[in-house]
């Protein structure tokens, strides 16, 4: 299968029935804002196909995870303009809102998260928590002019009025610096994550009510993850991600998530199923609530 072939479902499963499901897969293959490296746009079929190895069973849930009812969707239309695709995106996580089902977005670049926070904003409020793994704050007003940009995205969650918490960040601009002072942010540095034996204390420390997972790949050390755009030295390893996720999703209800910003390299398949794997671990703690006691962490 060729990455611009037709569009599967996630994992060797068929789709369950719709009213058996609840969760949906919203592959979103959106690069319009792009400012370095290119190929978001391949990122979601690339982990549905690497998805196709994944084994079923997840040691940490506990359960082969597409058994709790994951339905996977075709991928959304996002041909320009801009605007238009992210209220076709938006749409498309409104229908599974809609339905009880819990929204999981394979992005494209980070702008595609926008879309899903305005239609969950739309449908209860700001009553949630926003939280963003990711080596970028993402909270400039604009970049290369356009407010929609990737480096942008959780700019527009503050404008909706959601409380935002980074995770594993390591670069960011004066004018970003200056903005989370302002405003009391306390972004969990990724230096903070090394260095700091209680960490994860910190990471969950004040957190309670329903969250929004965004995961952006670069989240994770070039060295975990270099199939990315904007790569950053310093990153988080798989066992910290992983670690993070489970004390998450032990704590709060998961109302919504996306895997954003892989960008395949051609013939380096292990990237992609690193990703893969990032959603199949992340849906089944979002979907059971946390890691299982018997079982628990990979740490």
């Amino acid at each position: 299968m060729s990455l611009d072939g037709p569009i599967t479902s996630f994992s060797e499963l068929p789709n369950p029935p719709e009213e058996a499901a609840r969760a949906a897969i919203i592959p979103a293959p959106l690069e319009a804002t792009v400012s370095y490296g290119h190929g978001t746009s391949l990122g979601p079929a690339a982990i549905i196909f690497a998805s196709q190895q994944l084994e079923l069973y997840d040691n940490v849930v506990d359960c082969q995870v597409m058994d709790l009812g994951v339905i996977t969707r075709p991928a959304v239309n996002v041909s320009p303009p801009l605007e238009t695709a992210l209220t076709r995106i938006e749409a498309a996580v409104g229908r599974e809102l809609d339905a009880g089902r819990l929204p999981v977005l394979l992005g494209g670049e980070h702008t595609v998260t926008v879309a899903a926070l305005r239609a969950l904003v739309k449908r209860r409020g700001a009553d949630f928590t926003v939280l963003s793994l990711d080596a970028h704050l993402d909270l400039r007003d604009s970049y290369e002019g356009s407010p929609y940009s990737h480096a942008c995205a959780m700019r527009r969650a503050l404008d909706l009025g959601l409380e935002v918490r980074h995770f594993g960040a390591r670069s960011c601009s004066l004018a970003e610096m200056e903005l989370i002072r302002a405003r009391g942010m306390e972004p969990l540095w990724a230096r903070e994550v090394h260095n700091d034996p209680d960490w994860l204390q910190k990471a969950v420390a004040g957190l309670e009510g329903p969250v929004y997972l965004t995961l952006d790949v670069d989240g994770f050390d070039a060295s975990v993850m270099p199939a990315t755009g904007t790569p950053e030295p310093g990153g988080l390893s798989w066992p910290q991600v992983t670690a993070w996720l489970e004390a998450v999703c032990a704590r709060c209800p998961v109302i919504g998530l996306d895997v954003v910003e892989l960008a395949p390299l051609m013939g380096m398949t292990a990237w992609d199923f690193t990703a893969a794997k990032l959603v199949h671990r992340a849906l089944g703690l979002a979907l059971l609530g946390g890691p299982k006691p018997s079982h628990g962490s990979e740490r």
